[in-house]
Parts: structure tokens; C-alpha cells; sequence
């Protein structure tokens, strides 16, 4: 699945939610067909930041109008805030431009984007695409909401959401928030459009297709925040009056050490070279009297009141990593904001595994989980709702259980250190050669799903010291696959291709086992693995993968 909207570059997000490690378990983080008629604008692609301009402006195109031979783009007029569907070129008249009909999605760093039109913008009005309180009706408009109980910002915020044939739905999150009908669509024998199902409700004259845009005005990179360059951390080894110092050398080797296992090599490992964190650490901090209760806001003001009056400012520094004395008040090994910039370890500083999972949170990564049970035949896997949920049993995530194994290649390419070019979105049926991840030739295939996730394609060997596996283990011998979903944060979900045992340490799709997604419409197969990767066969539209 192509991303609908510009990356995100920005350092941190707004929003940052605390995210546990719990003692015992790994507990969710509190949170939050037929071709068109008309020649389509040519695929543009440029990456810009947050509040800029995804890919420039180009036409947006409807499915069902193409197929019906008529005018398929969106157009805006003079003198007048209506939109409407009609002929993609100016007509000649003098008060008729290209302009009108041309688009702009443009981030806005949380999922969505404004979708803006050049005439208006030329002509200094206001150029979002906005819907109401009260009524379908869709027009263009001021960007922002101009005050009064009944114009939010939301009305002009629009996802993109990839049906895997090119095409998107765009989804208003005004509607979706209160409920109604989200999905703007056109009409058969009109040329309106409206925000109402996105699905056709039956009948002669309504169609999935008139929920259709062309995907291609916006297509840009993958959603993403990176991280990357040299960053630098205050690490702090602190303890409650009552309580003798934790051993700071096993801290510092954790942390910030140059040999394994350390959150420093860790870091240089996964990222292949992208990211350096360096810094600093105080030792032997009394943060005074052990609180009653478990306070990690208090808490933190007490280290960075401590870290001052020793002379050193946290906000000198990317992030901030205090370890505690053991605190029986609080029900986590470690907190930290997701994403962000913070880290509270609770008297386990010398493990290195809690600090690749906090920093997971830091970089925007939720913990994970998998789905199992699915129906199986004793080639092939159905994913559909007859699957379970649980958690915490992703032997390859440290976000779900997987020690310090190291980061899937979606979140590494959310943190921006995969190249573009080697995140691929499958688009048609056939032959495709998965590379290893971390060392060769394409790290990741993705599929969409149609519900804005997509399934995620990789394939690891053993690359010592962190992904330490044997040769022959099952999880170095297939290619796993993900539900993932991603925006502001990334929530992965490993799919047990294997669900005929009671464990996941299997969960690869195998050489000769297929997998299929209901929902995707999809299918997997794959035909063999080796040390250069694996040669797969996927369908797209149907569930029947090419032969090997």
C-alpha cells in the first residue's frame, strides 16, 4: 500500500502517550476493476514535510465516472465554493482553467491531510475541500475552522485509505467522528459529488466505484518519522534515600555502551548506520523519599530537578533515560512516551532488551500482537474472522515478546532507515524476489487490505549478535508476514501462518505453504527460501497465487 499523504519529518508528534512495559504481561499502551474513461495525470512523487505539499498538484480522478465514459475529475469554478465532477482539460472559455482542476494533499502529521485545489489557492480563496454539520454536501473552503459550534477543523481533514487497485476511498474524519457516512462519492446521471457510504447500498445505480478516487494525487512515501543522525541521551542512575545505588556500569553498558548488548549498538545494528545515539550519565542521584504511589510525571520532575542542581540541563539532550530503585508502587519494568522523548526504567537499567522495547515507544512503535487460529489446510492459511487476537508472542518483536531481536522492517522504515525504493507495493499478480532484511535487495512487500492496513512481507536470517538464530530455525526459514497499521504510530500484528501448532516460534509462512487474505483479496505463496532471500508468488485480486 502506497501512503496517501506527505511523510511526517517532524522530530516528535504533538501527542505523546505514555507506553508500559509491564512486569508480567505486554498489555496494549493506553491510547489512544474496469479502467477509466480518461487519460489520467501523470504520477508525480516528491516527499516534503509536515504542512507541505505531498506530491504537488495533479487531477483527481473518479472510478465509476471513468468507466461510465464521462467527465471523471473534480473541479472548482469561479466565483463560487461548489465542486463537482467534469471534463479533466479547460473547455476554452476564458473563465474555465486547468487550475480548477488540479489538487494538493497536504499532511498534517496525524493521519490525515487537507486536500487543496490551485485555482483557489491562486486566487487567494480559501481552497480545502470541507464538509458540514448537517448535510452531505461537500465544498471548498477556508482551511481552518472560522469559530462558532458547528465548523471544526476536522471537516477538512480527509484520509486516503488504498483499495490496492490504484484507486483510494477518502474518508472525512468530521463524518467519521460523528458517525455518519464518511466516504465521498459521486452519483450515476449527475455530476455532484457528496460525502455518504463508502460502500454501494445496492441496487441498479449505486456502485462500490463511485467511492473511487485515482490514487495517484496522492501518492507519496510511506507514513514515517524519522529518526536518524546522532542523538544524544542523559542517562541517569538514581535511587530513593531508603535504597543503595544500582550498579551505574551495568547501566551505562546498557544504554550507551560501544560493545553488544547495548541500546547504542543495538541502535547502529537495526538502523544500518542511520542513527548514533552518544551521550552522557549521572551516577549515584538521590531523588529523596521513596513516593507511596506511582506518579512518572513527579517522577521525572524530580530527576530533571536533581540532573540541574548538579549542573546539567536534560533539555541539552534528545532524551531523557532515568533508571529507579525498584518500586513496588509502580506495575511497569519500564515507561515511556509514545512516541517521544523519555524513558523511566523500574531497577532493571542493566536489562538492554527494556531499553530496545522503551525506545521502540519513543519511536512510535505499539506493542504488538498476532493472529492465530486461523482456518488451515495443510497448505494453506485463511485469514479471515475466524482468527484470534493475542498478545505479547512475537518472537521477532521486541515490541511483542521478541527479546532483543531486532525492529521489523516496517518500523525501520518508519523510522526512515530503509530507502523508499526498497518498500514495494504490490499492485499486480505474480513472481517477486524478497531480499534479507538488513542486508540485501528489496527489505519489504506490502499489500493493501482496503481497510487501511496492509500486509507486511519480510524475510530474516541470522545476523549475530542480536538476531541470533540458529540455521535452521523456522523463523529464519519462511517469510513473515504482518498486519500493520501506521499513521502518527505503527501497531504490528504477526500473522501465525503456521496455526496448526500451539506455538508462533513457527509462524513464518514456509517454502511450498500458501496464505490467503479474505479481506485483501490476496494471496502469498511461498516457493523457496535461501541465504539471498525468497522467491514468492502473490496474487492481487484474487486468491489464487501463480504457480512456483
Amino acid at each position: 500500500m502506497k501512503w496517501y499523504a506527505a511523510k511526517v519529518r517532524t522530530a516528535f508528534a504533538a501527542t505523546v502517550v505514555p507506553a508500559a512495559l509491564l512486569l508480567l504481561s505486554f498489555a496494549p499502551a493506553t491510547a489512544a476493476a474496469p479502467q477509466g474513461g480518461e487519460q489520467r495525470a501523470a504520477r508525480t512523487s516528491a516527499s516534503s514535510s509536515a504542512g507541505t505539499a505531498a506530491v504537488g498538484y495533479t487531477l483527481l480522478g473518479n472510478k465509476y465516472r471513468g468507466d461510465a465514459g464521462l467527465g471523471t475529475c473534480l473541479r472548482t469554478f469561479v466565483d463560487s465554493a461548489a465542486v463537482q465532477l467534469g471534463q479533466c482539460t479547460a473547455q476554452g472559455d476564458p473563465t474555465d482553467s486547468a487550475a480548477m482542476r488540479q489538487w494538493q494533499a497536504v499532511d498534517q502529521g496525524n493521519g490525515y491531510v487537507l486536500v487543496q485545489n490551485k485555482y483557489r489557492a491562486d486566487a487567494g480563496l480559501g481552497n480545502c475541500l470541507r464538509t458540514f454539520s448537517g448535510s452531505a454536501a461537500v465544498q471548498v473552503g477556508e482551511c481552518t475552522a472560522q469559530g462558532g459550534a458547528t465548523d471544526y477543523t476536522s471537516m477538512r481533514l480527509w484520509q486516503a485509505v488504498d483499495q490496492g487497485n490504484g484507486y483510494v476511498l477518502l474518508q472525512n474524519k468530521y463524518r467519521g467522528d460523528a458517525q455518519l457516512g464518511t466516504c465521498l462519492r459521486t452519483f450515476n446521471g449527475a455530476d455532484t459529488v457528496e460525502v455518504g457510504d463508502c460502500a454501494g447500498q445496492g441496487g441498479a445505480t449505486d456502485y462500490t466505484s463511485m467511492r473511487l478516487w485515482d490514487g495517484d494525487a496522492f501518492v507519496s512515501g510511506w507514513p514515517s518519522r524519522p529518526v536518524t543522525g546522532q542523538k544524544r541521551a542523559l542517562v541517569m542512575a538514581t535511587h530513593w534515600n531508603d535504597a543503595a545505588p544500582a550498579d551505574p556500569a551495568a547501566v551505562q553498558q546498557a544504554t550507551l555502551g560501544t560493545g553488544s548488548p547495548s541500546l547504542r549498538s543495538y541502535l547502529q545494528e537495526v538502523s544500518g548506520g542511520a542513527l548514533d545515539l552518544t551521550g552522557d550519565m549521572l551516577t549515584g542521584v538521590d531523588l529523596g523519599t521513596r513516593p507511596t504511589g506511582c506518579d512518572s510525571t513527579s517522577i521525572r520532575s524530580s530527576a530533571r530537578t536533581a540532573a540541574l542542581a548538579r549542573g546539567v540541563d536534560p533539555d541539552d539532550y534528545d532524551y531523557l533515560f532515568v533508571d529507579l530503585s525498584r518500586h513496588s508502587a509502580c506495575p511497569w519494568e519500564g515507561l515511556a512516551s509514545q512516541p517521544g522523548n523519555w524513558i523511566l526504567s523500574n531497577g532493571v537499567g542493566y536489562k538492554t532488551w527494556m531499553w530496545t522495547h522503551e525506545f521502540g515507544h519513543n519511536l512510535g512503535f505499539t506493542h504488538s500482537d498476532t493472529l492465530k487460529g486461523c482456518p488451515s489446510t495443510s497448505s494453506v492459511t485463511q485469514v479471515n474472522s475466524s482468527c484470534t487476537v493475542s498478545g505479547g508472542d512475537d518472537p521477532t518483536d521486541t515490541m511483542g515478546g521478541g527479546g532483543m531481536h531486532l525492529y521489523p522492517a516496517d518500523y525501520r522504515q518508519f523510522a526512515g532507515w530503509i530507502p523508499e525504493a526498497q518498500v514495494i507495493r504490490v499492485a499486480s499478480s505474480g513472481s517477486h524476489e524478497l531480499g534479507v532484511l538488513g542486508v540485501n535487495g528489496i527489505q519489504e512487500y506490502r499489500i493493501a487490505r482496503g481497510d487501511g492496513s496492509y500486509l507486511s512481507l519480510e524475510y530474516r536470517r541470522a545476523t549475530p549478535p542480536y538476531d541470533d538464530y540458529a540455521a535452521s530455525d523456522p523463523l529464519v526459514n519462511g517469510v513473515l508476514v504482518r498486519i500493520v497499521t501506521s499513521g502518527a504510530t505503527v501497531h504490528n500484528r504477526l500473522v501465525d501462518a503456521t496455526p496448526a501448532t500451539s506455538t508462533t516460534a513457527d509462524a513464518p509462512l514456509a517454502a511450498g505453504r500458501t496464505l490467503v487474505d479474505e479481506i485483501a483479496n490476496a494471496a502469498v505463496r511461498t516457493c523457496s527460501v535461501d541465504s539471498q532471500g525468497a522467491d514468492l508468488r502473490i496474487a492481487i485480486g484474487s486468491t489464487t497465487p501463480p504457480s512456483c
